[in-house]
């Protein structure tokens, strides 16, 4: 099987998305004849040229713009990267993002199935709207663009059923869709440095949806309870780091709340950490809360999204998405003791080890590579020879939901 991946995310951007498909890249190499990667840094220099010069035009006009021009420069870079290798030493293409998908399929004119892994939250339009202030003209051009978008791949995978029902309106009603949770490696033997202050930690991207704040917040408060053996360590960057690091310089909690910035040796910090406190406001998945799971942290997160298909039918663990600072501050105070979240943490790693494992998410996307694969095979006309002539058979097809 001969793989190439496509990605409107970079190799080197500190994504998510990168981080995924960093990991097929590197657990699928020896399982398959080749897999590859192509992203926008892969474009020919002229047209990056010619792009950047689109860019400058469509700075002119704003947020609306600047969303058109994203979307313009990530199709146009990933058709003309596609195109250029060709399909003949291509059998699938799984992307990463719809605009890279839609892309590589007609980049290759339709030769070679295309799968799509939606790493979005709800669906790229809420996205986007949440994100930039859109005017009624773009978000029409954006509407039909990403149902334009949809219609070019022949398979979905999402990471949760959340957002595989979620996104539903976008695809097309004949599309394969599956859902294969993200994975993360589950150590034989779990390594605990105790000791020391409690620790709360959060990993993400800075911002408001992320929503951190409420952390910072709560800090104050289980301060102002009497409980000052604690910190709370915030990893990761984002848009809202300068201003919530002014806010807890504000609040006197530069002794409790740490901002340590982007880090690549996660699994060390949570090793120290207490507990893993998630407070994000909506997440198809909390890749996070999975990896400090796998570390014997126990978890804490708000029950939006796709989350609570992270946790057993009691939800141990598990708080309303409106859970306020002092809430959450009570929630945290329930587990000062090691007992009470080893107890937690023994359920948490009990549920998930035999659910969201690397190796169970790596089986199940070469099985639905193969299964892609098997449905062209099975929908292709095959030639048959009548006398001296060759006609196509009816093609034999198959639907699955």
């Amino acid at each position: 099987m001969r793989i190439l991946l496509v990605s409107s995310a970079t190799q080197t951007s500190k994504t998510g998305v990168t981080a995924h498909y960093n990991r097929l890249l590197a657990q699928m190499a020896d399982r398959v004849e080749s897999i590859q990667v192509i992203t926008p840094a892969d474009t020919p220099f002229l047209a990056k040229k010619i792009l950047g010069a689109f860019r400058r035009v469509a700075s002119l006009l704003g947020q609306d713009g600047k969303v058109l021009y994203m979307e313009l420069d990530n199709f146009i870079s990933i058709w003309i990267s596609v195109r250029r290798k060709g399909a003949q030493s291509i059998d699938l293409v799984h992307a990463q993002d719809t605009t890279s998908g839609a892309a590589a399929a007609l980049g290759l004119a339709r030769k070679v199935r295309v799968i799509v892994t939606c790493h979005f939250n709800d669906d790229p339009l809420t996205e986007y709207r949440e994100k930039y202030k859109l005017s009624s003209l773009t978000t029409g051009i954006l509407t039909k663009w990403y149902k334009f978008l949809f219609r070019q791949s022949d398979a979905y995978i999402t990471v949760s059923d959340y957002t595989k029902n979620a996104a539903a309106f976008l695809r097309p009603t004949k599309a394969a869709c599956t859902v294969i949770h993200n994975g993360v490696e589950f150590p034989q033997k779990l390594i605990r440095q105790g000791g020391g202050p409690f620790i709360i930690i959060n990993i993400g991207t800075i911002e408001e949806r992320k929503n951190q704040r409420l952390l910072i917040d709560t800090a104050e408060i289980l301060r102002n309870r009497g409980f000052t053996h604690f910190q709370v360590w915030l990893l990761g960057e984002g848009p809202k780091r300068a201003e919530w690091e002014a806010l807890v310089k504000e609040k006197n909690l530069e002794g409790y709340v740490s901002f340590l910035g982007y880090r690549s040796n996660v699994p060390e910090f949570l090793q120290r950490a207490s507990l893993y406190v998630h407070t994000a406001l909506n997440e198809a998945w909390g890749y996070s809360i999975t990896e400090a799971i796998a570390a014997g942290t126990p978890v804490l997160a708000l029950a939006t999204g796709g989350i609570p298909e992270q946790f057993d039918r009691q939800n141990p663990g598990l708080l309303p998405k409106e859970t306020t600072a002092s809430e959450m501050a009570d929630a945290i105070l329930r587990y000062q003791l090691p007992e009470s979240r080893i107890r937690l943490a023994n359920r948490q790693m009990h549920y998930a080890r035999d659910r969201f494992r690397l190796d169970i998410m790596i089986n199940k996307h070469l099985a639905f590579y193969q299964d892609v694969i098997e449905r062209q095979e099975r929908s292709t006309p095959k030639k048959l020879l009548v006398g001296d002539k060759i006609l196509s058979a009816p093609a034999f097809t198959t639907s699955k939901p």
